[in-house]
């Protein structure tokens, strides 16, 4: 019985494998893995350095560039008076070249002290084997580059 059952497994992996269109079989996107989850890094602007978590997913109905991101901010330890917040971007993420290009859109959570504000961002997707990173500049003025990574396992080697 045991035997059957590896065989019938065997069989219906070996037929999904020709019946599934070769694009589906070989396309591997790097970019929609990262896109899984969020990214942690820093950003300076007036109020000085500032921890931030980008979080992105492709928007809805859209060829496959566009994005939603949701932008959280928070204090750093050097720099502790700096408040949460968060708000909603959109923008394009160019599976080609890899460029970020993020639009402020509305506040999820905004400070009381109003000269918080939401920012845009430029930047460039770079993945290497365990870790990636987005690596740009806000171009709100007041603002400075950031930085954010994701880090994952390394792929297990053949050896």
């Amino acid at each position: 019985m045991q035997r059957h059952r590896v065989f019938f497994f065997a069989v219906s992996m070996f037929l999904m494998l020709i019946l599934l269109p070769q694009s589906r079989v070989l396309a591997f996107d790097p970019l929609s893995m990262v896109m899984s989850a969020p990214w942690y890094g820093s950003y300076v602007c007036n109020q000085g350095l500032t921890r931030m978590q980008l979080t992105m997913q492709p928007q809805q109905g859209s060829d496959g560039n566009r994005v939603e991101a949701i932008f959280v901010f928070t204090a750093d330890p050097e720099n502790p008076t700096v408040p949460t917040g968060s708000f909603r971007l959109t923008g394009t993420l160019n599976r080609k070249d890899r460029s970020l290009l993020l639009k402020q859109d509305r506040w999820i959570e905004q400070p009381s002290d109003p000269s918080y504000r939401m920012v845009d961002l430029e930047g460039q997707v770079v993945i290497g084997e365990t870790e990636a990173r987005i690596q740009g500049r806000i171009t709100t003025y007041g603002c400075q580059d950031f930085l954010l990574w994701q880090f994952f396992a390394a792929p297990a080697s053949g050896k």
